[in-house]
């Protein structure tokens, strides 16, 4: 058993698990419900809630940076056994993971002004086939 690797993969899915979550739960539930609040309390609850998981969301994206690199450097040689396949997927896998990152940096910093529903929509799709690409990958590797 490589307690490295368990570690490494337990800090990937915890980071998804938060970063995905999170978002799934403010565009699902959060801000749904929040368009039945007076405006001040909506905004100071928004003002609350986006510092606090701010803090979560760029630690989940560490997480899932230095644990996907970490995997895919250990993984590598059996996505070279699967074949191109295995190499197209943890290509797209990681260009999307790596749009989303960028998505969510830009709204941050203003560099794009995209709605909030809009921003949560986009990330929380990206992230679900992020997830779904590496379902595919780890099938993939462990059946080969």
């Amino acid at each position: 058993m490589d307690i490295v690797s368990i570690i490494f993969r337990y800090i990937h899915i915890v980071s998804a698990v938060l970063a995905v979550g999170g978002t799934s739960f403010i565009a699902l539930c959060l801000s749904p419900a929040m368009r039945v609040m007076d405006d001040s309390f909506r905004e100071t609850l928004l003002d609350l809630v986006n510092r606090r998981f701010a803090v979560i969301l760029w630690a989940s994206i560490a997480g899932l940076v230095v644990s996907g690199a970490y995997n895919w450097v250990m993984l590598n040689p059996k996505y070279n056994e699967v074949g191109p396949l295995a190499q197209a997927l943890i290509g797209t896998k990681v260009l999307l993971a790596f749009l989303l990152f960028g998505l969510i940096w830009a709204r941050h910093i203003g560099l794009i002004r995209l709605a909030l529903k809009t921003h949560l929509l986009i990330a929380v799709h990206l992230g679900a086939i992020v997830i779904l690409l590496g379902s595919i990958l780890r099938n993939l590797h462990l059946s080969s």
